[in-house]
C-alpha cells in the first residue's frame, strides 16, 4: 500500500471523516487533478443543485480511475462550496464516492466559483 493513514495521539480526534496524517511512500505515482465541478461528459454544467453536487463527486471518482487508481488511493480532498445548505448532501455523496475511506480533507465555503452557476468544486490528490 502506498498510503499510511494515522491520527497522532498528540492531536485531537478528527471532527469528521478524515485522518490527520496521510503519508505517501517514496516511488508512488501521485495524481494532482484539476478541480472537479458538476459538468457532465457532454460539457454542460448541471443546473439542479443536488444533481450538480452528485456529478462533481462522480467526476472525482472518474478522474482518479482514469489515472488507473481507485478511491482507496485518494490522499487529500479539498471541497469548495457556495453556501452551506447542501453540505450534508455533499457529505453523503462523498461517502458514497470514497466508500468509507478517510483521506485528509478540507471544506471551504466560498462566495463564488469560476462560473456563477457553479456551487461546488473538488480538488483531489491520489497516490498509488
Amino acid at each position: 500500500m502506498a498510503i499510511t493513514r494515522s491520527n497522532p495521539p498528540t492531536l485531537h480526534a478528527p471532527v469528521g471523516a478524515y485522518h490527520h496524517v496521510n503519508v505517501v511512500e517514496a516511488g508512488s505515482r501521485v495524481l494532482f487533478a484539476a478541480g472537479q465541478i458538476g459538468v457532465g461528459a457532454d460539457g454542460a454544467l448541471v443546473r439542479d443543485r443536488r444533481a450538480q453536487i452528485e456529478q462533481a463527486w462522480r467526476n472525482v471518482r472518474a478522474v482518479v480511475e482514469a489515472a488507473g487508481m481507485t478511491h482507496r488511493d485518494i490522499v487529500r480532498l479539498t471541497v469548495y462550496m457556495v453556501g452551506t445548505q447542501d453540505v450534508e448532501f455533499s457529505r453523503e455523496c462523498r461517502n458514497r464516492t470514497i466508500e468509507g475511506e478517510r483521506p485528509g480533507s478540507t471544506l471551504l465555503f466560498v462566495a463564488g466559483l469560476a462560473d456563477p452557476e457553479m456551487i461546488i468544486e473538488i480538488d483531489v490528490v491520489a497516490a498509488a
